[in-house]
């Protein structure tokens, strides 16, 4: 893929006490701002702790927007500490391709057994510009189907694409009560031009009366590499 001239590292600490898991962490609207070069910032929306419906993993949930001025790949390490300092478990989560000025979510799914000593979490980002977005080739529709969603896209383009990786956080008033991710495609993570395929999430949130749905789309022939 065609490199341009920037890329940028953003961190990003916040504490976070095991009493208030399961529910989003007030923080209001937090700006981090991006290096002086990079000419723009990502917007941190907000942070939510969300234990899974089996009690295996909890999910760290960031959702931010690119209020860079280019689209951009981007990364993330979410890292869980103990009260002493010390790193539990380090986690990492990426997406190829966020339009400018879209919503993304990025999280990190930490085993609990791993980190049932946990007293913070800290995360950073690393984006760079891309010209891999294929946003303007896909259509995607959400429609209540009992008590799930199912997700619906359609790639419009001739040529295929990565699969429409679809992320939802699920609100129960300011409570997230679930976290659910599906891929889109024809097969594997490929989705063919003029295909339509849809995905149910959901499936375990539970009782909720709102939620977050972010999507990502990315060309197959040019992959980020960081």
């Amino acid at each position: 893929m065609k490199k341009r001239a920037f890329s940028c590292l953003i961190s990003v600490g916040m504490s976070v006490i095991f009493l208030f898991l399961n529910c989003i962490l007030e923080i209001g609207q937090l700006t981090v701002y991006a290096s002086e070069q990079s000419g723009g910032q990502i917007l941190i929306n907000s942070e939510y702790v969300i234990p899974d419906d089996l009690g295996w993993c909890t999910y760290y949930v960031v959702v931010a927007t690119n209020k860079t001025d280019k689209d951009i790949s981007i990364k993330a390490d979410f890292t869980a500490f103990d009260k002493s300092g010390k790193e539990l478990m380090k986690v990492h989560d990426y997406s190829d391709a966020v339009k400018k000025n879209q919503q993304f979510i990025l999280y990190g799914q930490f085993k609990n057994a791993d980190i049932k000593d946990a007293a913070d979490f800290k995360y950073s980002f690393d984006y760079s510009e891309t010209d891999n977005c294929t946003y303007t080739s896909v259509d995607v529709d959400a429609t209540k189907l009992g008590e799930c969603i199912q997700v619906s896209a359609t790639n419009y383009s001739e040529h295929d694409i990565q699969g429409v990786g679809v992320r939802t956080v699920f609100l129960n008033g300011k409570k997230a009560v679930g976290f659910d991710v599906v891929n889109i495609a024809d097969v594997g993570y490929t989705f063919h031009g003029g295909s339509t395929n849809s995905q149910v999430v959901g499936l375990n949130a539970g009782a909720y009366d709102n939620y977050i749905l972010t999507y990502t789309s990315a060309g197959n022939d040019e992959l980020v590499d960081f």
